[in-house]
């Protein structure tokens, strides 16, 4: 396989996106590491670039990538991609964690079920009739109407560092928020609790 190949099947173990660290780690176990030239990974962006309409670099023949946060972020997702599972959102802290990619993406499958956010959205949405903030209040489906309908985030309430070896994610640890409140709450070291969040929202 040409690099192009390796580069899609890379997006495919990875979930789809993710940075280019990411992207190192997983064309580097497709093709072994002793088995890279010295400039692979100058190869790789160029690659994705040439097949993205987001790059200036686009050949305009293949548009098979897309940046997640604009060009200079280097957070890159593959177009088309179908997972056979729901995709999960990475957040800042998950693309800087510190103990490894590797581990990340396991934990990411293994920690942060997709199953279980889907059970943890059913539940609140059965409690409460819709899904919506739980510290702000917003939602989706009443703000954009039918494409918000079921949309929600859910922020896990302990860091992936702060889990314990085989130790699996509660629902009870899940918390629905929308896309804002989610970053705030990570804005924060250790992160926020809802609660102090809701304090912190200014009222007009």
């Amino acid at each position: 396989m040409g690099w192009r190949d390796d580069i899609i099947e890379a997006f495919r173990s990875i979930g789809g996106e993710g940075h280019y660290d990411d992207i190192y780690e997983a064309i580097a176990e497709i093709r072994g590491g002793d088995n890279l030239p010295k400039t692979w990974k100058a190869i790789v962006r160029a690659e994705i670039e040439k097949c993205s309409s987001d790059s200036e670099l686009f050949d305009k023949k293949n548009d098979l990538f897309y940046t997640v946060e604009g060009i200079g972020k280097g957070i890159w997702g593959l177009r088309n991609y179908d997972p056979d599972i729901e995709p999960i959102d990475l957040t800042e802290d998950d693309l800087g964690f510190p103990e490894g990619k590797k581990l990340l993406r396991e934990h990411i499958q293994r920690e942060r079920n997709p199953k279980l956010v889907k059970e943890a959205k059913r539940k609140f949405k059965e409690k409460h009739g819709k899904l919506f903030c739980e510290i702000c209040e917003f939602c989706f489906n009443q703000k954009y109407g039918k494409i918000g309908e079921d949309f929600i985030e859910a922020h896990h309430t302990k860091p992936i560092s702060d889990l314990q070896p085989g130790e699996k994610t509660k629902i009870d640890e899940l918390v629905m928020v929308c896309s804002n409140c989610h970053r705030m709450l990570h804005r924060k070291r250790p992160w926020l609790h809802k609660d102090e969040l809701k304090l912190l929202i200014v009222k007009h």
